[in-house]
């Protein structure tokens, strides 16, 4: 079983259930009632049996804990206010073994070298017009898997050079 989540209409979602094909069961989760009415659509339109789609805040997941193998999260931790909740339930909803996948946006790590005024500029420039709550870097997304104690082998990827 396949969660992803913060799926929007579900592109990721009827991908990764045409990847795995119909012996795997992918779940999509976002909050709004209209991308989840449009992802059914979809993947009905193309026929993609295996891939269904929640209503469901990603911060408070009605899922029983360990009920995935997999739980994909493609550019929905950015729109996240509480980024270890974010964390700690995607944990919570995976299976001891499976995998967590995150690719999302991310700040520089911050710590040793704060950000200068043009960064800061930019950085609340994303904030205001495009309403994210905040960034964290990828460091501080490893720190949180770190802390939940049920991810081993946590690794990182900066894809900004690509």
């Amino acid at each position: 079983k396949v969660l992803d989540v913060g799926c929007g209409i579900g592109g990721t979602s009827r991908y990764l259930a045409k990847k795995f094909g119909p012996g795997v069961q992918v779940t999509g989760i976002t909050l709004s009632g209209n991308q989840q009415r449009r992802a059914t659509e979809l993947a009905a339109a193309q026929g993609v049996e295996n891939a269904s789609f929640e209503v469901m805040d990603a911060l408070q997941m009605s899922f029983p804990a360990d009920s995935f193998d997999l739980v994909w999260a493609c550019e929905s931790g950015e729109h996240m206010p509480d980024k270890q909740r974010y964390v700690e339930e995607m944990t919570r909803v995976l299976r001891p073994g499976g995998q967590l996948v995150i690719a999302t946006w991310c700040q520089r790590d911050d710590r040793e070298k704060p950000f200068d005024p043009s960064e800061q500029r930019m950085l609340n420039f994303l904030y205001s017009e495009w309403t994210h709550p905040f960034f964290i870097s990828i460091h501080s997304y490893a720190e949180l898997m770190r802390q939940t104690g049920r991810l081993t082998a946590i690794a990182t990827a900066d894809w900004t050079p690509q």
